[in-house]
């Protein structure tokens, strides 16, 4: 097992300190765009390019960073190779971003007295925070326009607030007031803003929800989704197409299972309408692009003539390492070229959103290819690291270690290993599991079994299991620690411009690291105790002895981990978006019993019986 000794993050600190003073808005300001050579050259493949601005947090409405919608952002998306701006950012709400076409846009009195929404809104209540919403989208509008770049709105419909309703929400595609509704609300929509080119809808998930067939819906039980859904989205398709010539709605039928989501292009009608997809099945992740799934459906809709464009993570923040900003280019690259050889791609799209305001070499590693998607590993890596200078070399071998730790690491596990940084270093001290996600959705229950090694929690996990997760996390830890040694080597032969950002790099991986520390000391910790049990029942000493003081020396090195992160959190420029761990009471009192009292130590830490407390939903091992 690989950890980075305290002294090494007091290192990081230091650099930490000196390279936030450096940092100046009109340095960082140029980063993303103007190191980029030959960006006016751009590539012929998926010509339909999408970004769009700000770091959500994906389970409370506020922002990881907050990025301006300005000019200057917006022209440094353009010239990294994108060509489209999605107009809001429809995660969470942060400052009421929208999620719904009724969240910018509402009915005359009469239509709404025909045709009534029943299910609240979630966004700002009152007519002055409409304007405000309003006024958000036709500014982003007008500056992508001015930019030259196409337009897209994410929206999620029917809005039923999302699950709030279970299988039968009030808002039914097979009611005709429904769909009648979203006919009134398009027509609305294209009148409120006439610069707006094409909508991505979402028919679950972003508020929007559907009735179950095995619900109690009396229009929807027993007609199969994929028969129902399917008139829903060529309605709103064929609407849009007729209130903004030359617009497309893009929908994605997230949530959907693989079965569902292949029938429905089968007999979605082509006009007009155009096929997004995460970039596997089960979720969009920077290091399982492209699966099986994915290249059915892409196979599917080029022969039906329904272009299709693909979400990707493309920066060097995402949903996955939330709020951790990370370097890893070579995992964007090998993503974007499984994605450009799918048939029938028109599209590829940013899933989480960018920050081109700083330095971040997976996003200039996405604008590289969109010059050139042909282009190889290390040409990409040597026209990435040029503007680094003395320390280019240095930076290629940081960057071909962080990637390979990031590909490392067991992402498929379960869902709840994402956003690794709301995962707890002090993590419970009761038996580790792999927490399962468990929502109802027709994905959920079927297709994304075939992703996440853990997802119905009704069984334990194998032992078995448990090493492997916890072998792989040890692997990736590896290699971040050789990552961050080079970092810390290389790091006083930086251009000054580059210093914050790298140093905020240096500081998150080494918190990744020791997540995936963590994940590995629990899971081995679990494992050795099971052991231990077995070999006190069956008085065999030598065991009891080599594994008493193998699980000793786990524990030691876990409790070092927990220290270790406490000193890094003391210098971090943005404390609130990590867990401040102050002490740990429960491993210090668990280290002394174990060497007092090995049978109270046995029936009291990493049993079966429940966590001493939460650790929050992504502590993925815990409780």
């Amino acid at each position: 097992m690989i950890y980075v000794h305290v002294s090494t993050f007091q290192s990081v600190l230091r650099l930490c300190s000196v390279a936030l003073r450096c940092l100046a808005c009109s340095a960082a300001a140029c980063f993303a765009f103007a190191l980029l050579p030959g960006a006016d050259a751009q590539a012929q493949v998926a010509p339909y390019r999408v970004g769009f601005l700000g770091q959500p947090a994906s389970c409370e409405p506020a922002w990881i960073r907050p990025i301006e919608w300005n000019r200057e952002n917006i022209g440094r998306l353009k010239s990294l190779g994108f060509t489209v701006i999605q107009v809001d950012v429809a995660w969470t709400r942060p400052d009421d971003e929208i999620l719904c076409i009724e969240d910018v846009v509402e009915l005359t009195p009469a239509e709404q007295k025909e045709y009534p929404q029943t299910v609240p809104l979630r966004s700002r209540a009152g007519a002055d925070s409409l304007a405000a919403r309003q006024e958000t989208i036709r500014r982003r509008i007008a500056m992508a326009k001015e930019a030259g770049l196409r337009t897209l709105l994410l929206v999620g419909a029917p809005y039923n607030a999302h699950a709030r309703y279970g299988d039968n929400p009030p808002n039914c595609i097979l009611d005709e007031k429904t769909s009648k509704r979203y006919v009134l609300l398009l027509e609305r929509l294209a009148q409120a803003f006439p610069g707006l080119d094409d909508l991505q809808v979402y028919t679950y998930d972003v508020d929007a929800w559907l009735c179950s067939e095995f619900g109690n819906c009396a229009r929807c039980r027993g007609v199969p989704l994929h028969t129902r859904l399917v008139g829903f989205v060529n309605t709103l398709a064929s609407t849009w197409n007729r209130v903004t010539p030359g617009g497309r709605v893009w929908w994605e039928p997230w949530e959907l299972s693989s079965g569902q989501s292949l029938r429905c292009v089968e007999l979605l009608a082509t006009e007009g309408l155009g096929l997004v997809m995460h970039c596997n099945s089960a979720e969009c992740m920077a290091t399982m692009a492209v699966d099986r799934w994915v290249r059915n459906m892409a196979g599917i809709a080029q022969r039906r003539g329904i272009p299709v464009m693909v979400q990707y993570f493309l920066g060097g923040t995402s949903e996955e390492t939330e709020p951790y900003f990370l370097a890893h280019p070579l995992v964007t690259l090998r993503g974007l070229r499984a994605i450009a050889q799918l048939p029938g791609l028109l599209g590829i799209k940013e899933y989480y959103g960018l920050g081109p305001d700083r330095d971040d070499p997976n996003l200039r590693m996405t604008g590289i290819f969109f010059q050139n998607p042909n282009v190889g590993e290390t040409e990409a890596l040597e026209q990435l690291a040029k503007p680094y200078g003395q320390a280019a070399g240095r930076m290629i071998q940081f960057w071909k270690l962080t990637s390979e730790g990031m590909e490392l690491f067991p992402w498929e596990t379960t869902w709840f290993i994402r956003e690794i940084g709301r995962s707890r270093v002090d993590h419970s001290l009761s038996a580790a599991t792999l927490r399962g996600m468990d929502i109802n959705t027709p994905t959920w229950r079927s297709s994304r079994h075939s992703t996440f090694l853990r997802i119905e929690p009704a069984y334990p996990p194998h032992p078995w299991m448990l090493e492997d997760v916890q072998l792989r996390c040890e692997e990736a830890a590896q290699r971040m620690g050789r990552a961050i040694e080079v970092g810390l080597q290389l790091r006083q032969d930086l251009p000054a411009e580059f210093a914050p950002s790298f140093a905020q790099n240096l500081l998150d991986l080494g918190r990744f690291q020791r997540r995936a520390l963590a994940y590995a000391y629990h899971l081995r910790e679990t494992n050795i105790a099971t052991s231990l049990r077995s070999a006190c029942k069956d008085e065999a000493k030598e065991q009891v002895q080599r594994l008493t003081q193998e699980l000793l020396d786990v524990l030691v090195k876990d409790l070092g981990n927990v220290s270790a992160d406490r000193l890094a959190t003391l210098a971090d420029p943005c404390p609130a978006l990590v867990v401040n761990v102050s002490n740990w009471p429960e491993m210090e009192a668990a280290i002394p019993l174990l060497q007092q009292d090995l049978p109270k130590f046995l029936g009291t830490y990493f049993a079966d019986a429940s966590d001493q407390g939460s650790k929050g939903a992504f502590s993925a091992t815990s409780r």
